[in-house]
């Protein structure tokens, strides 16, 4: 049985900063220099891009279910959460390693995919972990709020990081050039985001707890394949908890097409709009206040309208602007697309995860995290290869014709989403009330 205990304050602005740490790992590694570095700098297809992501998407949906069970058995997710956030910091800083040390191409991209594989395997099974401790660090009618402030702080995360890793890329920030830093080129961004990660991931590890529990007479031992078995279960019996199930699928579409645009955002910018790498970087850096802003506005709204209703609104966002972005090459126009995407980037997440705190137990959070994880990642194996065939496929065309084609491709896909979301039961209402009766 749980301990009741009031949420600190520091505790819950922990878990926020924990989201400004491994938003520096997503901006500036998944995000603005990874797919670059091997696009542009080493002339590499797409598609060792798209595998390599679609593989570390394939090992985080095989074994995340099967370890949220496991944390759930134990009620530990801090252990997890350390072990993974160590992994990725030290294998992101590999990725320089390899950059730097190996002089044959060949060897170096082999050893720079596998490390980039682990690395991003590692800050995805992290997230698992992460989102499951939300309703331990504030009160329930809170969640929202903290969410989306959880959000909009890690995408302030991204300024900070893109700010101070360019001076080691550019060698300048701003157009003040850096006297005692070398213009290093993008894979000089690897190491100091891997610095940047363990140094904000700090306050998490040393002030967010895992809630005490009593345990009376439980056997602890690690026993996998009845966690394996648990997680069957609340796979088949999902009947059980109205909507999880479609909303699971839902996501599969939708944050699917979403993280697939993050990923090759970089490499679409400067082979279709022509924007140089520096111009890129500040790119990023504009829209972000757009993204903080649309994580704390969205993040009050989904408390007092509901997450379903808001997911909804932001899905629609998505589909408006992707179709804008596919039929102009006005600069300007661009930039305003830009932020909107921004807007909707940091609200979709705010309004996903209490959608599924209001479906399920929460004594079961972190098994249907690991399916929440499982839903989304399984089809982030999808996106990256939908991207890399569709550029496959109109690569004859140019890469206007073709970066847009496959733009269109991940539009059809949140349309898709959207359509099943409709469906899903609205319970955050019913939560509330009965919290009030309680009280």
């Amino acid at each position: 049985m749980e301990q009741n205990q009031k949420p600190q304050l520091i505790t819950t602005f922990s878990w926020i900063i924990y989201d400004l740490a491994n938003t520096i790992f997503s901006m500036n590694v998944v995000t603005r220099y990874f797919s670059a570095w091997l696009v542009i700098d080493l002339a590499l297809g797409d598609h060792y891009y798209s595998l390599s992501y679609s593989f570390s998407m394939l090992l985080v949906a095989l074994t995340m279910p099967i370890i949220g069970a496991i944390s759930d058995r134990y009620h530990r997710k801090m252990p997890f959460l350390i072990a993974y956030t160590l992994i990725c910091i030290i294998f992101t800083a590999l990725i320089g390693v390899a950059g730097y040390g190996i002089s044959n191409k060949i060897v170096k991209i082999t050893w720079a995919l596998i490390f980039f594989i682990i690395a991003n395997y590692s800050y995805q099974g992290g997230l698992v972990f992460y989102n499951a401790m939300l309703p331990n660090i504030c009160s329930e009618r809170s969640i929202g709020r903290v969410s989306g402030y959880g959000v909009a702080v890690g995408y302030i995360g991204s300024i900070i990081g893109l700010i101070l890793v360019s001076p080691f890329v550019e060698g300048k920030i701003w157009g003040l050039e850096i006297s005692f830093i070398p213009q290093g080129g993008t894979v000089a961004s690897f190491i100091p985001t891997a610095f940047l990660f363990l140094i904000f991931a700090l306050p998490t590890f040393i002030f967010v707890k895992d809630p005490k529990f009593f345990h009376n007479n439980e056997i602890r031992r690690l026993d996998i394949k009845a966690s394996f078995k648990k997680v069957l279960e609340s796979i088949s019996n999902t009947k059980k908890y109205p909507g999880v199930l479609r909303f699971l699928i839902a996501k599969f579409f939708y944050e699917d097409a979403i993280q697939t645009v993050i990923l090759f955002m970089a490499v679409y910018i400067q082979k279709v709009m022509g924007f140089s790498s520096e111009s890129t970087t500040y790119f990023f850096i504009l829209i972000i206040p757009s993204v903080v802003i649309g994580s704390a506005l969205f993040g009050m709204m989904t408390d007092h309208f509901g997450p379903k209703k808001i997911l909804i609104i932001v899905l629609i966002g998505w589909i408006i602007s992707l179709t804008v972005l596919i039929l102009t090459m006005k600069i300007w126009l661009f930039w305003i697309i830009g932020a909107l995407i921004g807007i909707f980037l940091g609200s979709s997440q705010t309004s996903a995860r209490p959608l599924l705190i209001s479906l399920v137990p929460k004594e079961m959070l972190g098994e249907f995290f690991g399916l929440y994880s499982f839903s989304g990642k399984l089809a982030a194996i999808f996106g990256p290869l939908v991207w890399a065939a569709m550029v496959s496929i109109f690569n004859n065309f140019g890469d206007v014709i073709k970066y847009k084609a496959a733009i269109l491709a991940l539009n059809i896909l949140i349309v898709v989403g959207l359509i099943i979301l409709l469906k899903v039961p609205d319970l955050k209402k019913n939560k509330i009330i009965k919290t009030f009766q309680l009280e």
